[in-house]
């Protein structure tokens, strides 16, 4: 746990070396973004793995990516 932890816990420090407010603000948003958007690829692929192990995801039809929009 503690190497997913890392990355965030050093864009912090890094914000509040910053020597200018707007740089800490840009540091602190960007850091706050892909906090985020870990915290939605960690939930989606958890109810994903739960949905094929307990067998509650239709997945025999499922397709990924482009192969979504060719031929339709």
């Amino acid at each position: 746990m503690k190497m997913l932890i890392n990355p965030f816990i050093e864009i912090y420090e890094d914000a509040f070396k910053a020597p200018t407010l707007h740089e800490k603000i840009l540091q602190l948003i960007i850091a706050t973004w892909a906090a985020g958007l870990f915290a939605m690829f960690v939930v989606g692929f958890i109810t994903l793995i739960y949905g094929i192990v307990s067998g509650q995801a239709d997945i025999e039809n499922a397709t990924f990516g482009v192969f979504d929009t060719l031929g339709s």
